[in-house]
C-alpha cells in the first residue's frame, strides 16, 4: 500500500516532473527560492491551480504587503489561472499582520489551523524571508520550519516555502531542515536574459541535476531539460527501406543507391552554394515515395521555400498539401537552444516523420548559453533521431567563400563531422574566370561509395550532377589530398 511519505504530488508544470521523477513527495517541505522577476509566484500559483483543479485543496498564504487583488489581477493573464477555483478549492490567505504581532508562534498556529480546518493537501508560504527577518535568532527560524515540517507530515500536506536569496547567507540554515530545494535564476548572456531551474537538493528523489531553461509563457511556467542529460524517452522504429535517395540519379549512384536508413549526413559548404536546395529535394523525393518528412530551417520562411522550390520544379508542393511534407522555421532571434531542440524533438515524434532536414546547424548553436554545450546537446540529438530511426540530413556552413586558403574544409564546430554517418560537401570552385560548385562526398560510415568529384549545377528542373570532362579541370585542390581527391577535414569553433 503507497504511504503518504512515498506519494508523489505532481505539480503540472510542464517539463519539471520529469526533473524529480513525477513530482514532490507529499508530506515533504519544500523551499523555492530565486531573485525577484524569477518566477517563484508564478510557479507556485501554477502549482496551486493545477492541484486545486485535480482535486486538491490548497491555502497560498503570503507574508507580503502586496494585496492579493494585484497579484491575481496579474495572474489573469496566464491560462492556467482558473478564477473559479479560488474561494474553493484554492483560498488565499494574509499572514502578514499575525506575523507582525504574534511572531512566528502565531503565524504556526494560524498556518495549523487553517490545514486542519480545510484539509489542506498543498500549503503554500509565499514570502518566507519576512519570516525569518522576524525571527529573534536562526535557531528560531529553524524550529519554525522543523514544525511546518511537523505539520506536513501528520496531516501529508506538502509545503511549499517561497523565498529570495541571501546575501548574507549563501547556504541557509534551513536549506539543511527541508525535504527539497529549488533554485530558480534569472541572469544575462551577453545581451540576452537567460532563466534557469536547479534542483540542488531533493529527498527520495534521483533528480536531474544542472541547470535546466525556464520560459514564462501566457501558459505559464515552462521548463525544458537540459536536452544533453538524455531524460526523454526514445523508441525505436520499425526499420524503413535499407536506403533513402535523394532522387538526383548521379548523386543516389554515388551513395550506393542513398544514404542509409536512420542515418545522420552532414551536407557542408559556403553560404549559396545549394545546400538548402539538396535538403530540399530529398524531402522532396521522400514526400513522392509517401515517407513523411520535416524541414526546419532557420533562414527563409516556408512561403520564401516554397516560391524556390517552384522556381527549380522541385515538386514539393503536393507532397507539403497533403501534409506528409511539413516546412518548420525558427527565428534564431533571442532563441534558447533547449526549447528550440525540445519544438523540433516534439514535431518529428507528432509528425512521424522519417526524414527530417535541419538547415543550418550552426545558427541551432548561436542560440547555446554555454559553448561547451554544443558537442553535448548535438550527440545528444543525433543520438535520438537514430534512436526513432528518422533520416536525418542537416547543412553547416564554412566560413570561407570560395574554398579553404589551404585546400581543406573547415568544419565550423569541434567534432561535428565524428557525431554524423556520411559528410557531403559542396564548394565554389573558380575555374576558367567563373565559379563552379563542385559536389564529393567525404565520407560514408560502414558503406561503400564514389569517392569521385561531380560538377553540380542549379537548373529550372533542380539540381544536376555531371563528371568532370577530364582529370586536367580540377582544381588544384581537388587533385591532391588524402587519396580520394578531397583535403582533410577540420573542426574549429568560429
Amino acid at each position: 500500500m503507497t504511504t503518504a511519505v512515498t506519494r508523489r504530488v505532481p505539480t503540472g508544470v510542464a517539463g519539471f516532473d520529469v526533473l524529480i521523477e513525477g513530482g514532490l513527495l507529499a508530506g515533504g517541505v519544500y523551499i523555492i527560492k530565486g531573485p525577484p522577476g524569477s518566477g517563484k509566484t508564478i510557479l507556485a500559483n501554477q502549482m496551486s491551480c493545477y492541484h486545486a483543479g485535480d482535486g486538491g485543496r490548497v491555502a497560498y498564504f503570503t507574508l507580503l504587503a502586496e494585496s492579493h487583488a494585484r497579484m491575481i489581477t496579474h495572474l489573469r493573464r496566464m491560462r492556467f489561472f482558473r478564477p473559479e477555483l479560488v474561494g474553493d478549492g484554492l483560498v488565499y490567505y494574509s499572514g502578514y499582520r499575525v506575523l507582525e504581532e504574534e511572531g512566528l508562534p502565531g503565524l504556526v498556529k494560524l498556518l495549523r489551523r487553517s490545514a486542519i480546518e480545510r484539509g489542506v493537501t498543498l500549503l503554500i508560504v509565499d514570502g518566507i524571508a519576512t519570516a525569518g527577518a522576524s525571527s529573534e535568532s536562526t535557531r528560531d527560524f529553524k524550529k519554525f520550519v522543523h514544525e511546518l515540517q511537523t505539520l506536513s507530515t501528520s496531516l501529508g500536506c506538502t509545503t511549499i516555502l517561497l523565498s529570495s536569496p541571501e546575501q548574507s547567507h549563501p547556504s541557509p540554515p534551513e536549506h539543511t531542515i527541508v525535504d527539497g530545494l529549488i533554485e530558480l535564476s534569472d541572469d544575462l548572456n551577453g545581451l540576452r536574459a537567460l532563466r534557469h531551474l536547479e534542483v540542488p537538493k531533493m529527498r527520495g528523489t534521483r533528480q536531474v541535476r544542472g541547470l535546466h531553461t525556464v520560459e514564462i509563457t501566457d501558459d505559464g511556467i515552462v521548463v525544458h531539460p537540459r536536452f544533453e542529460a538524455g531524460v526523454r524517452e526514445t523508441h525505436r522504429r520499425i526499420p524503413g527501406p535499407p536506403r533513402r535517395g535523394f532522387g538526383i540519379g548521379e548523386l543516389d549512384e554515388m551513395l550506393q543507391g542513398g544514404v542509409p536508413n536512420g542515418s545522420i549526413t552532414m551536407v557542408i559548404g559556403a553560404s549559396g552554394v545549394g545546400k538548402t536546395t539538396l535538403q530540399l529535394q530529398f524531402l522532396s523525393e521522400g514526400g513522392k515515395r509517401g515517407e513523411k518528412g520535416l524541414y526546419c530551417g532557420f533562414y527563409e520562411p516556408p512561403d520564401a521555400l516554397l516560391a524556390k522550390c517552384k522556381r527549380i520544379h522541385l515538386g514539393i508542393q503536393p507532397s507539403v498539401d497533403a501534409g506528409v511534407v511539413q516546412l518548420m522555421w525558427e527565428r534564431p532571434i533571442e532563441g534558447v537552444l533547449d526549447v528550440i531542440a525540445d519544438r523540433l524533438m516534439r514535431r518529428v515524434r507528432e509528425t512521424g516523420s522519417t526524414r527530417l532536414c535541419i538547415d543550418g546547424l550552426h545558427t541551432l548553436f548561436r542560440t547555446v548559453d554555454f559553448p561547451e554545450r554544443m558537442r553535448a546537446v548535438t550527440a545528444a540529438l543525433a543520438e535520438q533521431l537514430e534512436g526513432l530511426g528518422v533520416t536525418t540530413v542537416f547543412s553547416v556552413e564554412t566560413p570561407e567563400l570560395v574554398g579553404a586558403p589551404d585546400g581543406g574544409i573547415q568544419v565550423p564546430i569541434d567534432d561535428l563531422s565524428a557525431l554524423t554517418h556520411n559528410v557531403i560537401a559542396i564548394r565554389y570552385v573558380e575555374r576558367e574566370a567563373h565559379l563552379d560548385r563542385l559536389l564529393s562526398i567525404i565520407k560514408m560510415r560502414d558503406s561503400n561509395y564514389d569517392r569521385g568529384i561531380r560538377e553540380l549545377q542549379i537548373t529550372e528542373h533542380g539540381i544536376v550532377l555531371s563528371k568532370l570532362a577530364h582529370s586536367s579541370q580540377q582544381p588544384e585542390s581537388s587533385r591532391s589530398g588524402n587519396g580520394n581527391g578531397n583535403k582533410p577535414m577540420k573542426g574549429r569553433h568560429r
